[in-house]
């Protein structure tokens, strides 16, 4: 029963603990007010949070818009990448092209002197040929005439051009054939008239 009475509060005690309506009415407002700036708090959280969340959604849009200009400019720069590489091997077989047509120009040229000079020789010849058989004619005229004298000077000028060797050859040039013949035989005549 001690016991008892101990946890009974004397009414005295309970008469002096008993809070006045103005108490009642500060803690009241006090719970008023502190939920109040909970609420207002509480508020300013989720304006924070929403804020926060807008704030990584621009910066997620913003980094999508940059990747997609990236993107962008990068398709950009291999369309003209792959363009100059077109255009350089179009260049390129143009230069091959042309080089190849250079070193056929090369040839065809190299083929034209060759045939020039082949028919520089040949038109040498013939004028060297044409001007023993020019000769050979003073000469046959010379003889026919009677002119021993001019006939021997033909036949030394002859000599000393050909040689007497070449102008008989009746296989080489410049003299061939009949005509060969006909100076070895003018050139005999004059031998045995001299002896």
């Amino acid at each position: 029963m001690s016991e008892e009475k101990k946890n009974i509060p004397p009414e005295n005690d309970s008469a002096q603990k008993k809070p006045t309506l103005e108490e009642d009415i500060k803690i009241y407002e006090e719970a008023v007010s502190i939920d109040r700036s909970r609420q207002k708090s509480r508020r300013v959280f989720v304006f924070y949070i929403i804020g926060l969340f807008c704030v990584a959604l621009v910066l997620i849009l913003l980094s999508y818009v940059m990747q997609a200009h990236a993107n962008q400019e990068l398709e950009a720069l291999g369309t003209q990448l792959t363009e100059q590489t077109d255009a350089a091997n179009g260049a390129r077989a143009k230069v091959d092209q042309l080089q190849d047509s250079i070193d056929k120009l090369q040839a065809d040229l190299a083929e034209a002197q060759k045939q020039n000079g082949t028919l520089t020789k040949q038109s040498e010849d013939a004028a060297k040929n044409a001007e023993a058989l020019d000769q050979l004619w003073q000469l046959e005229k010379a003889y026919q005439d009677g002119e021993k004298d001019t006939a021997r000077e033909i036949i030394d000028k002859m000599d000393a051009a050909y040689t007497r060797d070449a102008l008989t050859n009746e296989t080489a040039a410049p003299l061939t054939g009949s005509a060969a013949k006909e100076y070895a035989d003018i050139c005999d005549a004059l031998n045995a008239d001299e002896s």
